[in-house]
């Protein structure tokens, strides 16, 4: 009896892994998301570029606070689906692009290294100061975020147990008025 219900338990947990969509943001945030934005078309492109709604990943360059506005510099990854949900590195420099955000943010989601998605509307190219020199970058302006506390590290890389994934700390924000 003890070995069947520790198989029901197995294949429980399987099937919830499987089962696990990946949907990170309200479905309300994602309406109007353009699911064939090319983002190094867009970071080519100048002050002309139309406003997109989009949805974009990456690993945390650099944070800054000031009040209630967060801008965050961040290096693309693509979105992986599988194996594990969210920004994956691929070994390549996709290129850098800003997030600014309207809202508070725990200062531990903020963290050089970690993942970050953003579902917000594009802008034209700003000049920012990140590393102590200023240029000038892509700007996306949040409607929602999603931050995944991995210190530089894959998501992936948190190691599975039989009760699932070790516990990777995430957090989902979203704009008062997006």
């Amino acid at each position: 009896m003890r070995i069947v219900a520790s198989l029901l338990v197995l294949l429980w947990a399987g099937v919830s892994a499987c089962a696990y969509t990946g949907k990170v943001f309200p479905s309300k945030a994602m309406e109007g998301v353009d699911h064939t934005f090319d983002f190094s078309r867009w970071r080519m492109m100048t002050d002309g570029a139309e406003s997109k709604k989009v949805q974009l990943g990456g690993r945390i360059v650099q944070s800054q606070v000031s009040g209630d506005m967060v801008t965050l510099v961040v290096s693309q990854l693509p979105i992986a689906n599988h194996p594990a949900y969210g920004p994956k590195d691929n070994g390549k420099n996709n290129g850098d692009f800003v997030i600014i955000y309207q809202g508070q943010i725990e200062k531990s989601d903020l963290q050089r290294g970690n993942r970050v998605m953003v579902v917000g509307r594009t802008h034209p190219p700003k000049v920012i100061t990140a590393d102590d020199f200023s240029r000038s970058f892509p700007i996306v302006e949040a409607q929602c975020l999603h931050f995944w506390n991995t210190q530089g590290r894959d998501i992936e890389d948190f190691p599975f147990y039989e009760a699932g994934y070790v516990t990777l700390r995430q957090e989902t924000v979203c704009a008062k008025n997006p």
